[in-house]
């Protein structure tokens, strides 16, 4: 175990505490209020300053996320909203899009709607509207390691179409401030289906600022695909302002060791000093080559979105018109993972 505390090991800090909940640990809660009445929630706490929490009721994504009590994740206008409110024409999804840490967008098609073999397709999916089955949910403790798991299988399926279940799990532990992400996509059918997946993972201020450093690696090619302009300075945030979102793919980046690195950082003052708030996403490559940034600076709204997928976000009907539609074969497992990483630095 990391030093915590002024303690090194497990066994040491079970002698000065009579629950390790006192330290970290979650609970299971259900929402009461409003359009997100019924969903339940898993509040999670690390112990080391990592907070978040995971959506049974929304595919086991990610919510509100904090540092050391300072969010790092942005939520939307919406607020909390039950599955039950979906609405899968056109962009209506963004009406039951709370943001949070981590969104999915998938699992047969995401990106913009379009018609795709006279089926008109939505905003990304309806993956992120459907409820997930409870697996795990467990603090797991050794001489060393103190660790929150949990689990949950969401089934993305119809009575006379696709089959495809979700299994995530998601992993933290006392001492390290990391979130890791692991997913596996099966296609439970008996026939090939498409597969479309998207990472909608959602940082807002005060780590997203007008000084804010965006660092995304080296790439093959850079284009606007929402819109347009120099490429200069997509690395950098803008004040709230009314300008109109933006989309800015990033094709064939350049990994070390087949794994992508992201990260956002900024300067923010805590308990009156100033530190770097930096948060970090590290991903293999070969999963997910394509990736979206997209940049809202419209005011109420001011959110970064970094969004790792197995396509672009140009939707299903063009990906299949180049032949770059991705398919599961019957049976067929894919995994993907993710590492988030969150840091408060001294500055010197």
């Amino acid at each position: 175990m990391v030093l915590i505390y002024n303690v090194a090991t497990m066994s040491d800090l079970r002698q000065r505490i009579g629950d390790p909940r006192q330290v970290a640990g979650y609970q299971r809660v259900q929402l009461q209020e409003g359009r997100g009445r019924g969903n339940e929630l898993l509040l999670v706490r690390n112990g080391s300053g990592l907070s978040f929490q995971i959506s049974i009721s929304r595919a086991f994504d990610i919510g509100l996320c904090e540092l050391f009590g300072i969010p790092v994740s942005w939520l939307s206008a919406t607020g909390p909203v039950s599955p039950a409110f979906f609405e899968k024409d056109g962009r209506e999804w963004n009406r039951s899009f709370e943001g949070g840490l981590l969104t999915t967008g998938g699992l047969t098609y995401m990106g913009k709607p379009n018609v795709d073999e006279g089926e008109a397709l939505g905003l990304h999916g309806r993956i992120s509207s459907l409820p997930a089955e409870l697996l795990r949910s467990e603090a797991v403790q050794t001489t060393d390691t103190y660790d929150l798991i949990f689990q949950g299988r969401v089934r993305h399926s119809s009575a006379v179409g696709e089959y495809i279940t979700l299994t995530r799990t998601i992993r933290t532990s006392l001492g390290v401030n990391r979130i890791s992400i692991v997913d596996e996509i099966t296609n439970e059918a008996f026939s090939p289906v498409e597969h479309m997946v998207l990472y909608h993972f959602n940082l807002g201020f005060p780590l997203i600022s007008e000084t804010c450093r965006i660092h995304i690696p080296e790439a093959q090619a850079r284009r606007w695909i929402q819109g347009d302009g120099p490429l200069a300075g997509w690395d950098r945030f803008k004040e709230p302002s009314d300008t109109a979102p933006t989309v800015l793919l990033h094709e064939g980046i350049q990994g070390e060791n087949g794994w992508i690195q992201l990260s956002v950082e900024n300067e923010v003052l805590f308990n009156n000093e100033e530190h770097t708030l930096r948060v970090s996403i590290l991903y293999p490559r070969e999963a997910c080559p394509f990736l979206s940034q997209w940049h809202n600076s419209t005011r109420g709204e001011y959110v970064l979105g970094l969004e790792p997928g197995n396509t672009s976000t140009e939707g299903r009907a063009l990906h299949r018109k180049r032949g770059t539609l991705p398919y599961l074969q019957p049976q067929e497992i894919r995994r993907y993972e993710f590492l988030v990483d969150f840091s408060l630095l001294d500055q010197t």
